[in-house]
């Protein structure tokens, strides 16, 4: 199977591998129609055409339509030519009356809508955010615990790997082989994601090259010359689990071409020694199987940590589906896309802020996932498993369980006397 199942329900699965069709169907530029023009029922009168206006399903002699259109473009010129022999005549009768030397007011810049005239707001960076870290002392003070043993409740895994932490408390509540070295498959793009924002303001346009149109097997739908900006490329990134987003969010960033994703692979890699990531490592920007390309359960759950600290990309995360509506502005030519999140747990457990799933054939189901309730917010992660929201749904209810009996088995502290 060459599409990369982010989701372990035969349903989503379906979506994922129907969502080109359908996109083929409507059109890439359907949207730009208005929806009541779309169905045969709406009858021409509520375009709102010209009353002179020929519908498009009658029939006009060729002779005709090309008689009007001349007649139409010369009196175009003919008007043009008067307003600019106007323009002339007023111009010479200003410069001969001194009004030229008065001091003209000064002219406004016209400025795009993608650019802001006040100056952009500052982006966390990795070198100034403090790296994350999870205790594991009272996790490993607890052999039956560590052990996995049935009567301490810990949950039964089908993935190889697997990890709860509390993020507040900064402390890992349950794992199972948490610094084995495995195949992370799309759960890649939560790296890539942060360092894009980190090098890269939301609004930067970038052109989707024929190397990153190609890129399979998931895919967003991008074509070759389409210019989106790099918000619009992260929700294909993160909700399709586009790898052409990801290659064209690798190259925009980066610089360009082959060169600029090496150099942004380079930074992913800068970035994970400076979140302390000691078995983390990448040869890629979407997550594709590679020697180089591995992590941890432990190491990803610093990430997931540490992408949550993101405002923009933790509202991208939790977004289960985003309408990106075609564009025809100059610098900012695009069809008509609409990601769906393909993350299972945000739609099927209660709290669920999402994060981001993955699969190959060779790492398995792959999931960051996370939660909220009661003021706590926890991270799961679960690598080579054959049900990663199974496996994260149990996790959490774990985990919230844990996290409140250590809160009551911890004293409290007297407030001090004054």
């Amino acid at each position: 199977m060459r599409r990369d199942p982010d989701s372990d329900d035969a349903a989503t699965f379906g979506r994922l591998r129907s969502a080109p069709r359908e996109r083929a169907a409507l059109g890439r530029g359907a949207r730009d129609v208005p929806r009541s023009r779309r169905g045969r029922s709406v009858p021409p009168s509520s375009w709102d055409e010209p009353a002179d206006a020929v519908p498009p399903y009658q029939f006009e002699p060729r002779h005709l339509r090309r008689r009007r259109g001349r007649t139409r473009r010369l009196e175009w010129v003919i008007s043009s030519a008067g307003v600019a022999i106007m323009a002339a005549i007023a111009w010479a009768w200003l410069s001969g009356s001194g009004a030229a030397t008065a001091t003209p007011a000064s002219t406004a810049t016209p400025t795009s809508r993608l650019t802001p005239t006040a100056a952009p707001t500052a982006v966390p960076t990795a070198t100034t955010a403090p790296a994350i870290s999870f205790s594991t002392s009272r996790f490993e003070a607890d052999p039956a615990l560590v052990a996995g043993a049935a009567s301490t409740g810990v949950p039964n895994l089908s993935g190889e790997a697997g990890i709860i932490v509390d993020v507040g408390g900064a402390e890992v509540l349950y794992a199972k082989q948490p610094r084995k070295r495995l195949l992370i498959a799309s759960t890649t793009k939560i790296m890539t994601a942060m360092v894009a924002v980190d090098r890269a303001p939301l609004d930067r346009l970038i052109t989707v090259s024929e190397m990153a149109a190609k890129m399979e097997p998931n895919s967003m739908g991008l074509k070759a010359g389409e210019q989106l900006t790099l918000e619009e490329l992260l929700f294909g990134m993160m909700l399709d689990s586009g790898n052409d987003a990801a290659e064209a969010i690798a190259e925009g960033v980066g610089g360009g071409g082959g060169a600029g994703r090496d150099r942004f692979v380079g930074w992913m890699n800068d970035k994970a020694r400076t979140l302390g990531l000691a078995d983390t490592s990448f040869a890629n920007p979407a997550g594709l199987d590679d020697p180089k390309q591995y992590s941890t359960v432990y190491d990803l759950s610093v990430m997931g940590a540490t992408l949550l600290k993101y405002p923009q990309l933790r509202t991208i995360v939790g977004t289960k589906a985003k309408v990106i509506e075609s564009s025809k502005e100059p610098g900012h030519v695009h069809g008509w896309f609409r990601p769906a999140n393909l993350n299972g747990l945000l739609s099927s457990y209660a709290g669920s802020i999402g994060i981001k799933p993955g699969y190959t054939e060779d790492a398995g189901y792959t999931l960051v996932g996370a939660a909220e309730r009661d003021g706590r917010t926890l991270i799961c992660v679960t690598l080579n498993s054959r049900a990663h929201v199974t496996d994260c749904a149990r996790l959490l209810e774990f985990g919230f369980r844990r996290a409140a009996e250590l809160a009551k088995a911890t004293p409290v502290p007297p407030a001090p006397r004054t």
